[in-house]
């Protein structure tokens, strides 16, 4: 399967894991109570997208070059999305009307898209 189908089938995951947690949480509080948790979560799951097609452009980038360009260019994505990550949860934790909890969930959908790519690759 090519790199790209695959990662826009990953993004698809995160949306309906997006849209997932926002109807739980909505079901959860049954008030606008969850817009903050909802607004943690799109930032989370924004986030997991952005770096699920990092991580395609590094991967595509990478096979191009030789072995120890390569792994260095690798690294230093690696700690790019790392902290893109960070700073994403640090917002969420110092913004007052985003929930760190929806931030930190919306951050986990990119887990879930890279487990359920599994599926997609058969």
């Amino acid at each position: 399967m090519e790199l790209a189908q695959l990662s826009k089938k990953m993004m698809t995951v995160v949306c309906i894991s997006l849209l997932l947690l926002v109807a739980g949480s909505a079901a959860y509080y049954r008030s606008s109570a969850f817009l903050p948790f909802a607004l943690g979560a799109a930032l989370g799951a924004g986030a997991s997208a952005l770096k699920i097609k990092l991580l395609q452009n590094a991967v595509e980038k990478a096979v191009n070059m030789e072995k120890d360009r390569a792994e260095s260019h690798l690294r230093l994505q690696h700690l790019l999305r790392f902290l893109l990550t960070g700073v994403v949860l640090l917002c969420a934790a110092l913004v007052p009307f985003i929930s760190l909890w929806g931030a930190a969930a919306g951050v986990l959908t990119q887990q879930i898209a890279t487990y359920s790519a599994r599926f997609f690759m058969r």
